[in-house]
């Protein structure tokens, strides 16, 4: 797992607050909480940082969402704009009972572990959902280039050098990795979402984005 100093630097930065929503989560909760009823759901944003996603999740009607993260600067910045249930936490040890929770965000939180770190995620994930519970999310995708640097640990798992994630941890996935990750999920789709870095076009960011069915 990476560092958690590493994060606790990393919401310090200006850079780190972010304040839109993801576009493409923005369609896909759009598409699953038009067949319901979203006052009545239980939703997780998990490594929700300073509550971006937890904001959109009220927008879209879900009064009862809640926010998990490692980071005490990420939840006090998160306190401060969203009103919502906020735990500092561990993904590997979700403080909810088995089949809770009908909706769990983890977007851009997954991959920052050695892969092994991510199964047991997924696993805790799975154990606090409901059956037919969906799963929206994201996990880096082996052609990323930007964050692939600084000492390979085996498995395309690399630690990080950057200004404000020294020390932390990410993983690279290739498709059939990641089908392999959701094959206890009933249902499972996925594509690709990627783009540069102004003035670094050599600098790929690119992510699997995914819905998964419990």
């Amino acid at each position: 797992m990476g560092s958690g100093a590493a994060w606790e630097r990393h919401y310090t930065r200006d850079k780190s607050l972010l304040v839109y929503p993801d576009e493409n989560l923005v369609r896909m909760l759009k598409s699953f909480l038009a067949e319901r009823s979203p006052e009545d759901l239980r939703a997780l944003d998990l490594g929700c940082g300073t509550g971006r996603h937890l904001r959109l999740l009220r927008e879209l009607g879900v009064s009862r969402a809640m926010g998990v993260d490692s980071s005490f600067n990420a939840l006090a910045a998160c306190a401060g704009l969203h009103a919502a249930m906020l735990i500092q936490g561990d993904a590997l040890r979700l403080p909810f009972r088995d089949a809770s929770l009908d909706l769990v965000v983890a977007w851009g939180s997954l991959h920052y572990s050695t892969k092994e770190g991510t199964a047991l995620m997924l696993a805790e994930i799975r154990r606090v959902m409901k059956t037919g519970g969906r799963l929206f999310g994201t996990l880096r995708n082996e052609r990323d280039s930007h964050l692939r640097r600084s000492a390979h640990l085996g498995g395309n798992t690399w630690s990080i050098e950057t200004k404000d994630l020294k020390n932390a941890v990410v993983s690279f996935f290739s498709e059939e990795e990641l089908r392999e990750a959701f094959g206890s999920f009933q249902e499972f789709k996925y594509g690709v979402m990627e783009r540069s870095l102004l003035g670094e076009p050599g600098a790929l960011i690119s992510h699997w984005f995914f819905r998964a069915v419990r």
